[in-house]
């Protein structure tokens, strides 16, 4: 059975490698043709236990797990700008042995509950075009593509979505 629950500082190590495996295994699966080699591992060497860290300091940043039997099987990180009402998912993965069993879902149904019990009216979050798996998610989740970013990160194209929450 799957739990949600907070990060804490000895998830720190785990929470790391868990998102640098899902990092690679991704851009293997996906993006590889898409996304340059020296971005993914820009991306792989930014998930190191001290931007984990830093999460647990940050007060606008939030950061769950999804852990199975004591082991660290998914993570997302939301962060709410102050008082605006606006929430940002930078980041949500889930290992690969563990994908397409609705972990993904309830690490998003949580933090669409607690952007909403902050009083967000909104969430948003940018996707690559050929991470076509978490497009259905998020579409299925209710959110929206509102924009295409040209040339964005590293020279690729973006999607923002968004979904508006029970506070609009």
């Amino acid at each position: 059975m799957v739990e949600i629950r907070e990060l804490k500082s000895e998830d720190l190590e785990k929470v790391s490698r868990l998102s640098r495996l899902v990092l690679l295994d991704t851009w293997k699966k996906y993006a590889r043709d898409y996304y340059p080699k020296k971005a993914v591992e820009f991306d792989v060497n930014a998930h190191n236990s001290d931007f984990y860290s830093r999460i647990l300091k940050d007060p606008n940043v939030y950061c769950f797990i999804a852990e199975e039997e004591e082991e660290i099987v998914g993570v997302a990180i939301f962060r709410i700008f102050g008082k605006s009402g606006l929430a940002n998912l930078v980041w949500i993965a889930v290992h690969p042995s563990f994908q397409r069993r609705g972990i993904g879902r309830k690490l998003l149904m949580k933090i669409i509950e607690q952007c909403e019990s902050r009083k967000c009216h909104k969430i948003f979050l940018h996707t690559m075009p050929v991470l076509i798996p978490a497009i259905n998610l998020y579409l299925k989740m209710g959110f929206k593509p509102e924009a295409l970013l040209r040339k964005h990160w590293w020279g690729v194209d973006f999607i923002i979505m968004s979904k508006w929450l029970n506070n609009a």
